[in-house]
């Protein structure tokens, strides 16, 4: 039963890490995509 235990606890820590890399990801993406649309005066994504 501890082997079970250890595992989801494992896999809880695995899947909340890349949830939050995702969200992460997610909105450097956004902030970059306002920062372009309000640069339109031939700016570019640095």
């Amino acid at each position: 039963m501890k082997a079970f235990r250890l595992t989801g606890l494992i896999l809880g820590i695995v899947g909340l890490s890349l949830s939050v890399t995702a969200i992460v990801f997610s909105a450097v993406g956004m902030f970059k995509a306002r920062q372009c649309k309000q640069c339109k005066l031939g700016g570019q994504i640095k």
